[in-house]
């Protein structure tokens, strides 16, 4: 019975393509979490908070991960996997690219 309402109190988090495709994009380069924010502040406003936000949901699902010796971000594989499902998705204009939204439980 705890593992099942375990289960029921785990909810899917929705992000923003148009954030999230600058994230993984700038964490090719070993980023710090400045740079990140930095970066993500000429291609879309938007608060530390929100990035901070962003960044934990993207470890979490394994699409980053964080370097603490060396206060850095990766891409990882499921990282540049997103990356091309992202553009395969503009290429083919099924949606606006600002409609596009992630599901990550």
């Amino acid at each position: 019975m705890n593992a099942e309402s375990n289960n029921k109190k785990k909810s899917c988090i929705y992000l923003k393509v148009s954030i999230v495709e600058p994230i993984l994009l700038s964490c090719i380069d070993e980023p710090s979490f400045l740079d990140i924010f930095s970066y993500l502040q000429r291609v879309i406003p938007t608060t530390e908070v929100v990035v901070k936000e962003y960044l934990f949901h993207l470890i979490n699902s394994s699409f980053i991960k964080y370097v603490g010796a060396k206060k850095i971000y990766l891409i990882c594989e499921n990282g540049i996997d997103l990356l091309n499902v992202i553009y395969t998705q503009r290429k083919g204009k099924a949606v606006d690219y600002t409609d596009l939204i992630i599901k990550v439980e």
